[in-house]
């Protein structure tokens, strides 16, 4: 049997893109502005995932 791979250094951690945070809410819009206190939140918490959810949808919601 063979002995499995050690590795001696610890495995690189990638940043991610900034484009994920990116997301400009609407000025005057009450739903972009939720979205905007939520992502503040998740980044005070250190939560990424829930802060790119929420800047993906400032990014994709619609007004019309």
């Amino acid at each position: 049997m063979t002995e499995p791979i050690r590795y001696s250094t610890p495995p690189i951690d990638l940043p991610l893109d900034p484009w994920l945070l990116e997301g400009t809410p609407v000025s005057g819009c009450k739903i972009c502005m939720a979205l905007a206190r939520e992502r503040k939140a998740a980044l005070s918490r250190k939560d990424m995932t829930k802060a790119y959810e929420t800047s993906r949808e400032i990014r994709n919601h619609r007004h019309d």
